[in-house]
């Protein structure tokens, strides 16, 4: 059972639309992605009476019954399908990332399924395969701004790689399509069910790369938890400009693998940041390749995007984040049909090597000049960004070595930027993790580095949006001031 968003973004409170699967019997219910790795649940929906779809009440729950029948659509076209109009049956919404499950039900609403049985239940639910090809992420946006954090989703990614329909921008061997420079919007597959031809991440094999639930589900969970307020909006929002004012805000949030940008995205970031705000990316392959939305985009509503270069001219992204995946790498597997599909999916153990212990953003960590993180954890990959060949202002904090081997070949870093350096006082700075890889790392308890990843972001995202530093208080707590002092006496002691 499959459903889509008409668009990817609603504000909190409102009504939105969902396409849902032709000739099917279903419910619907409203999940959260909170503080735990399941989602959680909110509840059903209310539906707004008319269109094809038919609504009625049984037994306390909405049972939709949608016309016609299923028939193969492309990858390029809008896809059609009946379109309910809903939302949450609550009083309340806040912003945030929520998920539309549909589950198959019998002629008196009774679930056939198993996940239709533990969602009204109401249990939580973890938005991987199979599961998630019944789902589809919705972005609450706040009705008006309630936090200094503004987290963009980067659902232009998930369409890009998303071969739902015979194609997208790249060639999916598992379903033997070929790459592509124009997709649908209107298709299932923005976040969560997609038709994917990657391969299992060895790090992370119970979610697929290019889903919600691989990178970005892992950040919300640590901002919740350390109670940092945050408002959610699209790669669309930020687009438009209208229902996000980004100057409104002290930092924007980029995550996981926020790829596809438009010119109109990279303009209001970039007079976001000289205005004073702050841009904390814990993305790989930032801003690499440049979309639009086609002459389709009409007051906003966008049915397709268009894939406009490989990059952009001269990897020029790195003038707004510092870095570009231009100048580092990847690595991603070997595909071989006749040997059981992708192998060799595993990278060389390669870390981060810390330049400039002093940094802010390093304070608790513990580390020192020449120590490297996050090897054993494989935190840089599988898409790394590195820095320009002609010096352009980016302090490097940690670098790592050659990668040999890697597309690309080149170098990672992770460091700060700011990009006009004979620029206002006032502007802005960027603080760019360089890897796609951070958000898994930042949630896995068995990760070695997983410490001094959450210290790093603790102290980029509560200094960009003006919180004292503090370290962690909990049992597990990272080296904190005092242990860094009594490291430093030990140290000239030796001496």
């Amino acid at each position: 059972m499959q459903i889509y968003p008409m668009r990817p973004g609603f504000t909190a409170g409102d009504w939105f639309e969902l396409a849902v699967q032709p000739g099917s019997r279903f419910g619907i219910a409203i999940y959260h992605q909170g503080d735990d790795e399941n989602l959680t649940s909110v509840g059903g929906v209310a539906a707004q009476p008319g269109g094809s779809v038919k609504a009625e009440m049984k037994h306390g729950r909405v049972v939709f019954q949608s016309p016609g029948s299923l028939a193969p659509v492309r990858f390029d076209q809008d896809w059609g399908w009946p379109v309910i109009t809903i939302k949450p049956n609550r009083d309340a919404l806040q912003s945030g990332a929520y998920v539309a499950i549909a589950y198959e039900v019998g002629a008196n609403g009774e679930p056939l399924t198993d996940l239709g049985r533990r969602v009204i239940a109401h249990k939580p639910i973890f938005a991987g395969p199979p599961d998630s090809d019944s789902m589809a992420l919705v972005i609450a946006r706040p009705r008006k701004r309630s936090a200094d954090l503004a987290y963009i989703v980067p659902v232009n990614t998930y369409h890009a790689y998303n071969s739902m329909g015979g194609g997208c921008y790249y060639g999916d061997p598992i379903h033997r399509t070929h790459p592509q420079t124009r997709v649908s919007l209107l298709r299932p597959g923005g976040g969560l069910g997609a038709q994917l031809g990657e391969p299992t991440d060895p790090y992370d094999p119970r979610s697929p790369r290019q889903q919600f639930t691989h990178w970005d589900a892992k950040f919300i969970r640590w901002l919740r938890a350390e109670g940092i307020a945050c408002d959610f909006y699209t790669d669309h929002d930020l687009h438009r400009g209208t229902d996000l004012a980004l100057e409104d805000y002290r930092c924007m949030l980029s995550v996981g693998h926020h790829e596809y940008w438009s010119k109109e995205m990279r303009e209001r970031v970039s007079r976001f940041i000289a205005q004073g705000g702050n841009l904390a990316i814990f993305s790989g392959n930032t801003c690499f390749r440049p979309i639009d939305y086609g002459d389709a985009a009409i007051d906003g509503d966008y049915a397709i995007m268009n894939r406009l270069g490989a990059q952009w001219p001269g990897h020029d992204e790195s003038d707004l984040i510092g870095l570009s995946y231009g100048y580092g790498g990847g690595k991603y597997g070997v595909w071989k049909r006749l040997r059981g599909g992708w192998i060799k999916r595993e990278r060389e153990a390669i870390g981060y090597t810390v330049r400039q212990d002093d940094h802010w953003v390093f304070a608790g960590t513990g580390l020192r000049n020449g120590e490297t993180f996050g090897a054993l954890d494989r935190l840089v990959g599988y898409e790394v960004d590195g820095v320009p060949h002609e010096p352009n202002g980016f302090v490097a904090l940690a670098d790592t070595v050659k990668l040999t081997g890697w597309d690309i070949g080149g170098a990672g870093a992770m460091g700060v930027f700011q990009p006009d350096r004979n620029g206002h006082a006032k502007q802005g700075l960027v603080f760019n993790g360089g890897t796609t890889d951070w958000p898994r790392v930042l949630m896995d308890t068995n990760a070695e580095s997983r410490l001094v990843v959450d210290q790093i972001t603790r102290n980029v995202v509560r200094k960009f949006i003006g919180l004292p530093a503090h370290c962690i208080v909990r049992e597990d707590a990272i080296i904190d001031a005092a242990s860094d002092l009594a490291r430093e006496s030990a140290d000239s002691a030796a001496a």
